[in-house]
């Protein structure tokens, strides 16, 4: 696994210096812009030429707090992760991590060890609602100000703060705590990683320039659409909400490789002098885009079944444009590979003719209406937990399935999430992996936030949102071994346990 600490083994207790790893870097590609062990910028300015844009007016992304959220992000973190094998499951033999405590503190920890080794991140953070929270991040000690939050030192219990829209600092108290959280993922990621941000519309614009800040605007894949509710929430008087965002940037798109459905294998139904095939898509465009003057160049002759010309011809009559440019269609029709349909009009419709009797994969869409709603997350947890939810808005088992796959998360790849509350991550890689054998891991990080006063799930003494997290793996483990048919089934193979580490 790389990262791996075994009880008795010493933890490092300082990070690597980020500042410091940087500086090197641009030492060794630029030596010449440094002067006296400082870095000169009219020396680097020159070095670079024509690159810097030293205009007094140009594009740029800031906020009130940018320079100390970049001192944060480049502090070297002093805490130290101790394992925890009385709550874990397998400590010794398991793949897969469960982190309690900060999560910009466990991201510089797990900087080195896992430094361009994560195939995904996915995240659900604070959406800054007013009412929820930011991490109170403390710029001179972060590592003390984690200890005093969680009680360590004065015992009050007061982890979070709110963000109330009245605050001066509304947005900028949330990009300041987003900023090096992101900075650290991308870091981890791998060069065909791929991360997703769950959102809503309170900083879903702030959040596309913050990740086009760190990710780079290139690299952005996509903003996804999720039906949250069904008939939506809000005053009647207003467009009530029923959707909520997942915001998909690239560790380098060009890299990244997304994955789709895959749709079960249809019968070969029909037959022709080159064997048998089935009707796949129409290569008339229909739709949006889809007359001659939106695509001149798409507008050709084809020769028909009889040696006709045959162009897209529209339903209603007028010219249309084909779905292929004309060498691959052309290609096709010479090779036997397209099916001519006849209308009454005279017009055809024009087929492609698919040989293949294997599965294919279908390219996913931002609009997710197919995946589950709020309500059925919380039917999620409420099964694993004796009907009772102890955590308001999880997130549904079958929205993470649905990213895995877009992800492109094949066996052997690792997954995180630090903002992992109940840990629906978790599940989503251990049922994916009982279901095709594979040996994702996956690593989950969450601040033992207290769960509300009000909630059941004080009742049930899960007095941290943590301690939710850490339960939710755990049956789901049960319930994945007593439903397993033959206990040898997948037993070499497959992996059901988690080791649980606390920052301290």
């Amino acid at each position: 696994m790389g990262w791996t600490v075994r009880r008795g083994e010493r933890v490092a207790t300082q990070t690597a210096d980020i500042l410091a790893e940087r500086l090197a870097g641009l030492r060794q590609l630029i030596p010449e812009a440094f002067a006296e062990g400082k870095v000169d910028f009219d020396k680097l300015r020159a070095a670079l030429g024509d690159a810097v844009d030293e205009r007094p007016e140009r594009y740029s992304f800031m906020w009130a707090g940018k320079r100390e959220a970049i001192k944060l992000l480049q502090a070297p973190s002093q805490a130290t992760l101790v394992p925890v094998p009385g709550e874990s499951i397998d400590f010794e033999q398991t793949g897969n991590v469960f982190v309690e405590g900060e999560n910009l503190e466990v991201l510089k920890l797990l900087y080195k060890p896992y430094f361009g080794r994560v195939k995904m991140i996915y995240i659900d953070p604070p959406y800054n609602t007013g009412n929820d929270f930011v991490y109170p991040d403390d710029y001179a000690d972060p590592v003390d100000r984690y200890l005093k939050l969680t009680g360590q030192k004065d015992g009050d219990g007061n982890l979070l703060t709110s963000n109330p829209e009245t605050s001066g600092r509304y947005h900028s108290a949330w990009l300041s705590m987003m900023y090096p959280r992101l900075s650290l993922a991308r870091q981890l990621l791998r060069e065909d990683g791929v991360i997703f941000v769950s959102i809503d519309d309170h900083e879903v614009h702030n959040l596309r320039l913050l990740m086009n800040e760190v990710f780079g605007e290139e690299n952005f894949v996509a903003q996804v659409v999720r039906q949250t509710v069904k008939g939506g929430t809000g005053p009647a008087t207003r467009i009530r909400v029923s959707h909520d965002y997942v915001v998909v940037s690239a560790r380098n798109l060009k890299a990244c490789q997304m994955g789709g459905t895959l749709l079960e294998a249809e019968p070969l139904d029909q037959v022709d002098d080159k064997g048998p095939f089935r009707k796949g898509r129409e290569l008339n465009k229909w739709g949006a885009g889809s007359r001659r003057e939106d695509s001149p160049s798409m507008y050709y002759p084809i020769p028909g079944p009889n040696g006709e010309d045959v162009y897209p011809i529209r339903n209603d009559g007028t010219h249309g444009r084909w779905r292929w440019g004309k060498p691959r269609l052309l290609a096709a029709v010479a090779n036997g590979g397209v099916l001519f349909e006849l209308r009454g009009d005279g017009t055809y419709v024009v087929y492609e003719k698919v040989r293949s009797a294997g599965p294919r994969r279908k390219t996913h869409t931002t609009l997710a209406l197919d995946v589950g709603t709020n309500a059925e997350g919380t039917e999620d947890l409420k099964a694993l937990f004796d009907g009772v939810c102890p955590l308001d808005f999880p997130k549904p088992v079958s929205l993470i399935r649905r990213l895995l796959e877009i992800g492109h998360v094949g066996d052997g790849d690792v997954v995180l999430d630090f903002f992992a509350g109940s840990c629906t991550t978790a599940q989503a890689v251990l049922e994916l992996n009982r279901e095709d054998g594979g040996k994702r891991r996956f690593i989950m990080v969450q601040l033992p936030e207290p769960t509300p006063v009000a909630s059941p799930a004080r009742q049930a003494s899960y007095h941290t949102i943590a301690e939710i997290g850490k339960e939710r793996i755990r049956r789901v483990i049960a319930r994945m071994k007593r439903d397993r048919a033959d206990p040898s089934d997948r037993g070499a193979r497959e992996d059901l346990g988690f080791r649980v580490y606390k920052l301290v």
